[in-house]
């Protein structure tokens, strides 16, 4: 800060005095001092012996601009109210000397004073929590912006109010004393040292759940004149800060956090790498629309209305590969118990997934074919009794003769190859091996048995161009039987396995 002195005096000896003294007074903030140099951006003082020069000075109403008039004060007194000061036209030099330091410190207390409370000020918008000053009564005397920004209100509008009229609640309301802080103050005064406080607060716009710290304010005689507050909002959990984002970091697997509206307010770093999120703002991403487009479900959901959450186990491609995880999205209860917003949390289920479908697998598969075997079968006719199903009984003919002749080696290999044939013609089909060279087919739906006998036909071609040798001739007999539903099962299977016999005692009378 700049501060200027303009010299409209005709004493040469107070010129050179005031040059003299302005050139090595002391000023905090190394301020630059110049004579005769009036600066839009500096404090100007002018120091004036014309009455008429003054009055015509503070005409202009220029900012930051004091006048000292050298002269009697009733040359001046309509203009006395505007002056800084009144000095007489003649006096020693020391006495000058003693005004001039005297007028540099008053400056000097205005400077400070402007400073500090600029300090202070900037200091409290800054902080995102409410800060505020009270007198002893209850008046705010000094809040800062994000405390305006709550209450809808500017700071002059709230300076000397009280509670009611800030947060919008009626007087009777305020004096029952219910949800306001009329006696966390009076104890924060009489304790005479910092109090915390978790006080419920009724507004307006509905309850808040505050986190307060109280200082009593002392004067400069040691007397309490009323209290300095900070409070923390923490209705919401999306208001916590640092504690959260390092709880969140730290947990070993993929979580989000979401507001009531499922807007991100903080994501850990394993999640950012799921989702390839990089260097963008979480601000930009939009987890709703993020499971919606890559995660599809393998398993039953589960929805635990008390627990206020939704369970459920999916399949997300990750660079080609898939993925298992269970995702568990669970609503957060504000301190009053209303949904405040989610968390969500990913876990990896993969390895698991994967050995678990590696064992039912091995559990349901033929080991030679890769077909579906008998407990398979016998499982998924149990489970779809009452469903409309086709069902085809098949078993190779002399077949025993190929692994008498040529081995069990070649038989198996002969096995595989009518497996590849038999899933070929009937892809919609769940195709079992129930033993030996007795196969089974199952349709979930009713095919016409013409349609059904085509296929076999063309599985019998195909099977009977595996091999011949000699009077050697392997082929397929088959048994068809249908059900919309309403037949029983027993009776299902034993009508296929009959017709499937029929069929073969045809085929050796041809043969």
């Amino acid at each position: 800060m700049k501060l200027n002195f303009s010299l409209d005096v005709k004493s040469e000896d107070d010129k050179r005095v005031f040059r003299s003294f302005v050139t090595v007074c002391p000023l905090m903030w190394d301020t630059s001092i110049s004579v005769d140099a009036p600066s839009d951006d500096a404090f100007e003082v002018m120091l004036s012996d014309s009455a008429a020069d003054v009055a015509l000075a503070l005409q202009n109403g220029r900012p930051h601009f004091e006048v000292v008039y050298l002269g009697d004060m009733s040359e001046v007194k309509d203009v006395y109210a505007a002056l800084l000061d009144v000095w007489p036209r003649e006096e020693s030099s020391d006495i000058r000397r003693q005004r001039f330091e005297k007028l540099l410190g008053n400056l000097q207390t205005r400077f400070d004073a402007w400073h500090y409370k600029n300090l202070l000020t900037t200091a409290i918008d800054s902080v995102p929590d409410l800060v505020w000053f009270k007198d002893k009564v209850g008046a705010h005397m000094m809040v800062n912006q994000e405390f305006c920004d709550t209450v809808h209100k500017t700071k002059e509008d709230i300076r000397g109010r009280g509670h009611y009229y800030i947060w919008d609640i009626s007087e009777e309301e305020y004096k029952k004393g219910e949800f306001v802080c009329m006696e966390s103050e009076t104890d924060t005064m009489n304790a005479g040292h910092t109090c915390v406080f978790d006080e419920p607060l009724k507004t307006s716009e509905g309850m808040k759940q505050l986190k307060t710290y109280k200082t009593p304010l002392f004067d400069m005689f040691g007397n309490i004149e009323g209290t300095v507050g900070v409070a923390h909002d923490v209705t919401d959990f999306g208001n916590m800060g640092l504690e959260l984002s390092i709880l969140v970091e730290n947990i070993p697997f993929p979580l989000i956090l979401c507001d009531v509206n499922w807007k991100t307010l903080k994501m850990n770093d394993i999640f950012k790498k799921l989702v390839g999120l990089g260097d963008k703002p979480i601000e930009d991403f939009s987890y709703r629309e993020w499971f919606g487009r890559n995660m599809m479900i393998v398993g039953e959901e589960k929805v635990n209305e008390k627990g206020r959450s939704r369970e459920g186990e999916y399949v997300l491609n990750v660079d080609g590969q898939s993925r298992y995880f269970i995702v568990i999205e669970q609503e957060i209860a504000d301190y009053f118990h209303n949904t405040s917003g989610y968390f969500v949390f990913l876990r990896d289920v993969t390895v698991a997934w994967n050995y678990e479908k590696m064992i039912l697998n091995e559990a349901n598969t033929d080991a030679l074919t890769g077909l579906y075997n008998r407990r398979y079968f016998e499982d998924f006719i149990r489970n779809n009794v009452g469903k409309p199903m086709t069902l085809i009984y098949m078993d190779l003919d002399r077949f025993k003769e190929v692994n008498d002749t040529f081995g069990h080696r070649r038989g198996d290999d002969i096995l595989k190859e009518i497996a590849k044939y038999m899933l070929e013609c009937f892809p919609d089909g769940v195709v079992s091996r129930l033993g030996g060279d007795e196969f089974t087919v199952i349709m979930e739906r009713l095919i016409p048995e013409h349609e059904v006998e085509r296929r076999c036909e063309q599985l019998d071609k195909n099977v009977c161009s595996i091999f011949r040798a000699g009077d050697l001739r392997v082929s397929i007999s088959y048994g068809i039987s249908v059900t919309n539903g309403n037949r029983n099962i027993d009776g299902l299977l034993r009508e296929a396995d009959n017709r499937m016999y029929e069929c073969k005692r045809n085929r050796r009378g041809e043969q």
